[in-house]
C-alpha cells in the first residue's frame, strides 16, 4: 500500500511541476556529453530530474561567513540531471519514472559547499582497520545519508577537469543499495558473479598500470579501492564512453547491461 501511494504521489507531483525550458536547456549546454542522447531518453531524464528536485533538498553547506554559498536553481538542476542519469535506464526496464526514483528513497539531502571540505567519515580498509581521515575532499556519499559536493568541482565539469563529481558520488549511492560498498551494484546472484569477475580483472589491470607509472587516460584515483574504480569508471562510462569501451571492453559491456543504456549511441538497450 505504501509503495502504491508513493507512486501515485510522485505521478501527481510530476504532473504539476516542470523544469522551465530555459533552465533545462542551460543545464544541457553545460553537459555536452548528453548531446548524443535520443530525445525520448532526454524527456524521461527531464521527468526524473523534476521528481528529484521535488523530493530531495539541495542545500548549502555554508550559510554564513565569507564563504557563504547560495544554492541557485541552476545548481540544483545541474546536480539533479547528472544524478538521475544513473537511474535513467530503469525506465526502459518496465518501470515508470516514479518507480525508478525508488533507488534514491533512503536519504533526503544533497549538501553543496563553496569548495573542498574536511572528510567527515572514517575509512575502513580491506583488513578491517579503521582510519580517521581529515583531508579535504570534493565529494562524499553517506550510506543512508546525504551526498556532499563541492560546487566548484561540479561546475568545472568533465570537459574541463576530467571529473564528473555528481556521477561519481551517485555511483557510490548505487553501489550501496545492496548494503555493501564493494564496487558491485545490486544484481541477481548469477549476474553479480559475472560482474564481480569482470570488474576485478579490470581493476587489477588498472592498478598494475598505475603502479608501473603508466600515464593512464582514466584518473589514477580509480586505483585506490575497487569501489573508487567503480565510481570513476561510471564517470567515464557516461561522460566519455568511447574511452572506457576501448580501455576495458568487457567491463564496459557489464556497465552497459547494468545501467541499460548505450552511452555511445545515446539509446536504451
Amino acid at each position: 500500500m505504501f509503495d502504491w501511494l508513493t507512486k501515485r504521489r510522485r505521478e501527481r507531483s510530476l504532473a504539476k511541476h516542470a523544469i522551465p525550458d530555459e533552465q533545462w536547456q542551460r543545464a544541457l549546454n553545460e553537459l555536452p556529453f548528453l548531446e548524443r542522447y535520443d530525445p525520448e531518453l532526454m524527456a524521461k531524464l527531464r521527468e526524473l530530474s523534476t521528481l528529484f528536485l521535488i523530493e530531495k533538498g539541495v542545500v548549502s553547506g555554508a550559510t554564513d561567513g565569507e564563504s557563504m554559498l547560495e544554492v541557485t536553481p541552476h545548481m540544483r538542476i545541474m546536480i539533479a540531471v547528472q544524478a538521475c542519469l544513473l537511474i535513467l535506464g530503469q525506465v526502459a526496464d518496465g518501470k515508470t519514472v516514479a518507480d525508478a526514483m525508488s533507488d534514491f528513497d533512503d536519504w533526503e539531502n544533497v549538501v553543496v559547499y563553496p569548495g573542498e571540505f574536511p572528510q567527515t567519515q572514517d575509512f575502513e580498509d580491506e583488513y578491517g582497520v579503521v582510519h580517521k581521515l581529515d583531508e579535504a575532499v570534493a565529494g562524499e556519499s553517506w550510506e543512508g545519508g546525504p551526498v556532499l559536493l563541492s560546487w566548484p568541482a561540479v561546475e568545472a565539469g568533465y570537459e574541463e577537469s576530467g571529473m564528473a563529481l555528481v556521477i561519481h558520488e551517485f555511483a557510490h549511492k548505487i553501489d550501496m543499495l545492496d548494503g555493501q560498498i564493494d564496487g558491485i551494484p545490486p544484481l541477481p546472484a548469477a549476474e553479480r558473479a559475472e560482474f564481480k569477475a569482470v570488474i576485478e580483472a579490470a581493476f587489477e589491470d588498472f592498478c598494475a598500470r598505475v603502479d608501473a607509472d603508466e600515464d593512464t587516460l582514466i584518473d589514477p584515483y580509480a586505483s585506490e579501492m575497487i569501489e573508487e574504480f567503480f565510481a570513476v569508471s561510471c564517470e567515464v562510462f557516461f561522460a566519455e564512453p568511447e574511452l572506457l569501451s576501448v580501455e576495458y571492453p568487457a567491463y564496459f559491456s557489464q556497465l552497459r547491461a547494468f545501467f541499460k543504456i548505450d552511452p555511445v549511441a545515446g539509446t536504451w538497450l
